[in-house]
């Protein structure tokens, strides 16, 4: 294939351009230059740096030459390129940095989402800690003291590399996992003052990020009570404000399957101060709040990833020839290219309206009905995309053929990378317990089919009557599952039929801006790829249709 130097990512996606312009609003033409710069990038040195950085992971430095601890980690220089591709291009400071503000407008987490998706086609191992440092910026802002905002906040929150502090979560522990209500690490000292210094000892399993400046942390105040009630949400600095190191050990680097340009570790806490952002009661439901910007996240780099194999699929299909046309000029790919194609149009569509719904929460404007449509939506979206990358990922390694199996190109890394997608921030089946815990709790299910609703009356009139048919059997299938103490093994069907319809009719609906013609041919792909009345396909694919999906 050629090498030349490809174009920016954003020229080749029109459906991403009109989804930033719709959602950005003026700020667009303000912020585009950015955009524009970090698919360039992204394209072409910083998918360079990538996959260098995945050939060289970090190694941990644990003593200097005189004997002493320094738990440091030594990076290869081209993961150094991508904290400048990412930070210094502003994916978090979009959010945060007040000279950005002009370019944001009132929709930050839009810029913010729009630059990490396509960084995230280039690299989704550093897309990990970029998350995380502005998961810790956004819960400094929300429940920070101002003392702690003026010492992390702004350099969370900062594009300049000579000030940027980067973030972490350490919440994990052996004995626990996803049942953080088993954490064992200890708070001690204090009186519960938002902002007070803290001790905490104990042992963290899964650190990524491990050497971060700014780390959020789930530990127990002496004495709480067992579960989640009795934790407590405290800011660990790497240094003190003296810049001695603080009082916590890197064991070691974990060997990953993927997502190997960056570290994550074990850590053993020995008195190290932290300093409390929340108390019991509080302090794990301030980090669920963190949890949902983490899951819209891990949705865009689901994306992300879809979108890569899309596009190395096609640009090899282009130019491969085999038995006398080029590959994509065959019926059968045609056909594979139009269903990934499809698959990831749908799912940059939906994402991106979990982000326009958590850009109206932030600036107040969202009504009560948005806000439970946001809780809803955000488990479906991580689940579904999560798994859908993997998919997507393993079907665009095949359509290169052994040349996809090959590490010297780019989609064994991007398989092996999309494999935790459907791991971080909750397994599947937590976020189908998450789901229903928002169907009970919050009545998400009201806002769920009121999106349904909209989005099937927008959709074709072929198509009403089977979605509209489905849609009644979501709603008897929910009324018998409430009525059912012992239901909980049907809750993964009941989740998957309602993700189905709403991934589907969110492209269908014009009065969210989607519903272009390419959208429409998108959603009806899919929809009869998985609800499709009859054995054959109707629906015949060519070399012009693919394009027409993937880039128009």
């Amino acid at each position: 294939m050629t090498t030349q130097r490809r174009s920016s990512w954003l020229d080749g996606e029109a459906a991403l351009s009109r989804i930033l312009s719709r959602q950005l609003g003026a700020a667009w033409e303000k912020a585009k230059p950015r955009v524009q710069r970090m698919g360039e990038q992204a394209a072409n040195e910083g998918s360079t740096w990538a996959a260098q950085a995945d050939r060289n992971p970090p190694k941990l430095v644990t003593h200097d030459r005189s004997g002493e601890r320094i738990d440091e980690i030594d990076y290869h220089h081209s993961y150094r390129q991508l904290q400048q591709l990412g930070y210094g291009g502003g994916i978090v400071a979009a959010s945060y940095d007040p000279a950005l503000a002009p370019e944001r407008g009132d929709a930050p987490k839009s810029l913010t989402f729009g630059l990490g998706y396509l960084f995230g086609q280039a690299e989704a191992g550093m897309y990990c800690p970029v998350c995380m440092t502005d998961g810790a910026a956004y819960l400094l802002q929300k429940f920070g003291t101002s003392e702690l905002k003026e010492r992390f906040l702004t350099r969370l929150g900062t594009s300049d590399m000579n000030r940027v502090f980067t973030g972490a979560m350490f919440l994990t522990e052996k004995q626990g996992g996803s049942d953080v209500g088993q954490i064992t690490t200890t708070a001690k000292g204090g009186q519960g003052v938002p902002g007070e210094a803290v001790k905490l000892y104990g042992d963290k399993w899964f650190c990524s990020n491990v050497d971060a400046d700014v780390i959020m942390i789930l530990a127990r105040p002496e004495g709480a009570t067992a579960g989640t009630r009795g934790l407590g949400l405290y800011v660990l600095p790497r240094h003190l404000e003296n810049g001695q190191r603080n009082a916590y050990r890197v064991n070691r680097i974990k060997d990953k399957l993927g997502e190997r340009s960056f570290p994550s570790g074990e850590v053993t806490l020995e008195g190290a101060t932290a300093y409390l952002l929340g108390g019991p009661g509080e302090g794990f439901q301030q980090m669920t709040v963190m949890l949902n910007l983490s899951r819209l996240y891990n949705a865009i780099a689901s994306v992300a990833v879809m979108r890569r194999a899309v596009v190395e699929s096609i640009a090899w299909a282009e130019e491969r020839v085999a038995f006398g046309k080029k590959v994509i000029e065959h019926p059968l790919m045609a056909e594979t290219l139009m269903d990934m194609a499809s698959e990831q149009r749908l799912a940059l569509n939906w994402a991106f309206r979990g982000v326009s719904l958590m850009d109206r929460l932030e600036s107040g404007k969202a009504t009560e009905e948005e806000r439970r449509t946001l809780r809803m939506l955000t488990p479906l979206l991580k689940y579904v995309l999560g798994k859908l990358a993997v998919s997507l990922a393993s079907e665009g390694v095949e359509a290169l053929g052994g040349n996809g199996y090959i590490e010297d190109w780019p989609l064994a890394r991007v398989l092996r990378d999309a494999q935790v997608l459907p791991i971080w921030e909750g397994t599947t089946n937590i976020l189908v317990l998450d789901t229903f815990r928002a169907l009970r709790k919050e009545s998400g299910h009201e806002a769920l089919f009121s999106e349904l609703e909209r989005g099937i009356s927008e959709s074709p009139g072929d198509l009403q009557p089977r979605l509209g048919q489905m849609f009644e059997e979501l709603k008897t299938a929910l009324t018998e599952l409430v009525s059912d103490a012992t239901g909980e093994h049907a809750w993964r069907d009941w989740t998957d039929r309602a993700s189905f319809l709403w991934n589907v009719t969110t492209s269908f609906s014009k009065s969210l801006g989607y519903g272009t013609a390419t959208d429409e041919r998108a959603a009806r792909r899919v929809f009869s790829k998985y609800a499709r009345s009859t054995l054959l396909r109707k629906d015949r694919a060519t070399a012009a249709d693919v394009r027409a999906i993937a880039f128009t």
